[in-house]
C-alpha cells in the first residue's frame, strides 16, 4: 500500500508535493482542476519511500499515460497558502521535465487518459502573465527557468478559495 507524505494536523495540513514543468514550442503544459479558478504545474503528492523525482515521474504517467524523465530540479519551495479555508505548509520540488518519447505536441489540449477532474493545456509563454496560476511566483520562473536549482520561501497574501 502507498501512501502520501500528507498530514492532516487538524486545522492545518503539511503537505510533501512535486511538480514538473516542460515546455515545448515555446509553450508550457499547464493544468486546472475545472472547479479552481487557477492554473497551476502538473504534479502531485510525494508517496513514502519514494524520492520527489520519481514522484513526479509517476503523476505525469498516471495524469497523461507517458513516460517523462526528471532532467533537473529548479526549484524546492517551502509554500505557505489557504485552500479551501484550510492553511497548507508544503514542501514543494519543481522539475524540469523531458516528454522521453516525445509523445506531446506543444500546442492545444492535452486529452488526459484519467478524464476527471483536470483540464490540460499548452500555454503560451506570452500569455503567461494573462494567467492567474499557483503558487504565484511561477510565472516569472515560468518565463525565466533557473539556470541552477534555488530554494524559495513563498507565503501566499490571498487565500486559494474553489467552487
Amino acid at each position: 500500500m502507498t501512501q502520501d507524505l500528507t498530514i492532516d494536523l487538524g486545522e492545518q495540513m503539511l503537505n510533501c508535493r512535486t511538480a514538473g514543468i516542460i515546455v515545448k514550442d515555446s509553450h508550457v503544459l499547464l493544468h486546472k482542476n475545472k472547479k479552481d479558478p487557477f492554473w497551476t504545474l502538473i504534479g502531485g503528492r510525494i508517496q513514502l519511500g519514494e524520492d520527489s523525482g520519481q514522484a513526479v515521474e509517476r503523476e505525469f504517467e498516471e495524469e497523461l499515460g507517458i513516460p517523462v524523465r526528471a532532467e533537473r530540479l529548479l526549484c524546492a519551495v517551502e509554500n505557505f497558502f489557504t485552500y479551501k479555508g484550510r492553511p497548507y505548509h508544503e514542501y514543494s520540488f519543481i522539475y524540469l521535465i523531458q516528454d522521453v518519447e516525445d509523445r506531446l505536441c506543444g500546442i492545444g489540449e492535452v486529452i488526459s487518459p484519467e478524464g476527471g477532474e483536470f483540464h490540460y493545456e499548452w500555454i503560451p509563454l506570452e500569455k503567461i502573465g494573462k494567467l492567474s496560476i499557483k503558487p504565484d511566483f511561477l510565472g516569472e520562473k515560468l518565463v525565466n527557468l533557473p539556470s541552477a536549482p534555488v530554494h524559495l520561501i513563498h507565503k501566499e497574501k490571498i487565500s486559494v478559495e474553489a467552487k
